[in-house]
C-alpha cells in the first residue's frame, strides 16, 4: 500500500471506535476535528486488503469468473479476485485465488499495481496481479463460492467494460493497468447508453 502524500492540513483524530467486528471486514466511527474548530464523523468500512489477477489461457484469453454478488444480488463478470487471509502477503493471496477460482496455478505472477477500491469510506487496496505460465492446479473454493470459469479473448472483455457488461470497478481498473503495463491500446467501441 502506498503512502500517503498530504496536500492539504490534515484533519486531528479525536477518537475512533469499532461499532461491529465481521470475519472478512470491520466497521468503526472516528471523530476528526477540521478546519474552524468543527467536529465531523467518518464512518469507516476497515478490509484487509484484496487481489485482482489477469491471466490468459494458452489460447490467449482472459480469464473472468462469472459470480453471485449479494449485494448487488445478480451475477456479476470479473476478474477473479480475493481477501487477504490472516497473515497473507499479496502474492500468496493471488496465488490461493488464482487456482480457486479458475483451477490454473502461474509459473510467472507480476504485480503491475494497485489502488483503493472507494477510499471515501473504505480502507480496501486491491493489489493487481498479471499471471502468466499457467498450469492447471485446483484448489477447492470457499464453500459459499459458485464460480464459473469464462475465457474472453481481450478486445472482448475491453468492449463489454465499454458496454456496461461488465460492472466491476475492480475488473475495469485492473485492466486499465494491463493495458498501460502492456502498451496496448484497445479499439473504441462505442460509448454505452446510460439507462
Amino acid at each position: 500500500m502506498p503512502s500517503p502524500t498530504p496536500s492539504s492540513p490534515q484533519p486531528g483524530q479525536a477518537s475512533s471506535r469499532h461499532i461491529y467486528r465481521g470475519r472478512v471486514l470491520s466497521l468503526r466511527v472516528d471523530e476528526l476535528h477540521v478546519e474552524g474548530g468543527r467536529s465531523v464523523r467518518r464512518e469507516v468500512v476497515e478490509h484487509p486488503g484484496a487481489v485482482t489477477i489477469l491471466a490468459f489461457d494458452d489460447q490467449g484469453h482472459l480469464l473472468l469468473v462469472r459470480q453471485y454478488r449479494h449485494p448487488v444480488g445478480r451475477d456479476l463478470l470479473e476478474l477473479p479476485a480475493g481477501t487477504f487471509d490472516p497473515g497473507d502477503d499479496p502474492e500468496t493471496c493471488a496465488l490461493r485465488e488464482l487456482q480457486e477460482e479458475t483451477g490454473y496455478r502461474p509459473g510467472r505472477l507480476e504485480r503491475l499495481g494497485g489502488f483503493y477500491l472507494a477510499p471515501g469510506y473504505c480502507t480496501e487496496y486491491q493489489n493487481v496481479f498479471l499471471a502468466t505460465d499457467l498450469t492447471k492446479s485446483r484448489l477447492p473454493p470457499d464453500e459459499d463460492e459458485r464460480i464459473e470459469l469464462v475465457p474472453l479473448p481481450l478486445e472482448e472483455a475491453l468492449s463489454m467494460v465499454q458496454a456496461g457488461e461488465i460492472e466491476d470497478a475492480k475488473t475495469a481498473a485492473a485492466l486499465l493497468l494491463y493495458l498501460r503495463h502492456s502498451g496496448t491500446s484497445p479499439a473504441r467501441p462505442a460509448p454505452a447508453e446510460r439507462p
